[in-house]
């Protein structure tokens, strides 16, 4: 039924077939589209660079489907097994080229130089570069080419990107990255996981009123990204627990497969003390509304905490 289909219904399956994990089925729409004549160049518009490249290793072992394919001068560099090696100076340029197409969120440049230059998205750092200096748009774009690794590591301790969003602070990396499937147990060279940079944070915040290396933290961006993470774990939790599972053990709560922490406990002290914090700020702009009708005097921002002076 399927070798009946156009070329086009014929990607569709294929990407459903990938996504299920059906492999039978995705063998035999991989070498359907590997035969139908489509140039790398037009399947690219279409798939996933990865499976452009699965679909040009099929092309390269079956020499009918090599025949009726134009090799696409682009495509040379990337997906033949012969590689050249490049120059440091040639690697340095790369990416500093990436990280320009990033800044101006030109993902196609991108995926051209993946496509034709055979740049390395992982050895470029493209993910981590991405969640530190671009948009939710740009991250979740350069993910869904296919190329990148949202799980690789970077820096002397081997920090993913998702640790970078959750030192960030940054609720729209953090479930971008989780959408893509990040891994919330990823750990550091120092065992570290993006759930205890959470912690950390949220301690203190709680503690000591700030965080050291962050000039502005939002109680409620900290909040969400700890609540996102940490669902994220308990999932992952279930999902590798799940065949071992002996019928709800301990009543089938989620505590008995993951321990609450000081800092998930004080979740709801956080909250508390966010909106205890902007209820005195508002009554104490409201003194101090009625302390400049009373003495006509110049309301300073001391007043706004301390309108009857500073104690």
């Amino acid at each position: 039924m399927v070798k009946e289909a156009s070329v086009d219904d014929v990607m569709k399956v294929l990407m459903a077939s990938r996504k299920f994990e059906m492999q039978e089925l995705w063998a035999t729409c991989s070498h359907l589209v590997a035969r139908s004549g489509l140039s790398a160049d037009l399947l690219a518009k279409h798939l996933p660079i990865d499976v452009v490249a699965k679909i040009e290793e099929i092309r390269a072992k079956s020499p009918v489907a090599a025949a009726n394919t134009p090799r696409s001068p682009f495509l040379t560099h990337h997906y033949l097994p012969i590689n050249a090696p490049s120059s440091a100076a040639d690697r340095d340029h790369k990416i500093r080229r990436m990280r320009r197409a990033l800044d101006a969120a030109d993902i196609e440049l991108v995926k051209l130089m993946v496509m034709g230059e055979g740049l390395d998205l992982d050895d470029a750092l493209a993910v981590h570069y991405a969640v530190q200096h671009c948009n939710r748009d740009v991250v979740k774009a350069l993910l869904e080419l296919g190329a990148a690794d949202v799980n690789s590591r970077a820096g002397p301790t081997g920090k993913t990107a998702l640790h970078l969003a959750a030192e960030m602070v940054s609720p729209d990396m953090v479930s971008v990255l989780l959408d893509h499937h990040a891994d919330p147990n990823a750990r550091t060279l120092d065992g570290v996981t993006p759930l205890d940079v959470l912690r950390s944070l949220t301690s203190e915040f709680l503690f000591k009123g700030a965080v050291p290396g962050l000039t502005h933290i939002e109680p409620n961006k900290l909040r969400l990204c700890l609540e996102l993470v940490q669902s994220a774990v308990m999932v992952t939790t279930r999902d590798e627990g799940a065949p071992g599972a002996g019928g709800g053990e301990a009543g089938g709560s989620d505590g008995a497969n993951f321990p609450r922490s000081d800092a998930d406990d004080s979740l709801v002290s956080l909250t508390m003390n966010s909106t205890l914090m902007y209820q005195r700020q508002e009554m104490a702009a409201a003194v101090a509304g009625d302390a400049r009708k009373g003495n006509s005097g110049r309301g300073s921002p001391s007043n706004l905490y301390f309108p009857n002076g500073f104690p």
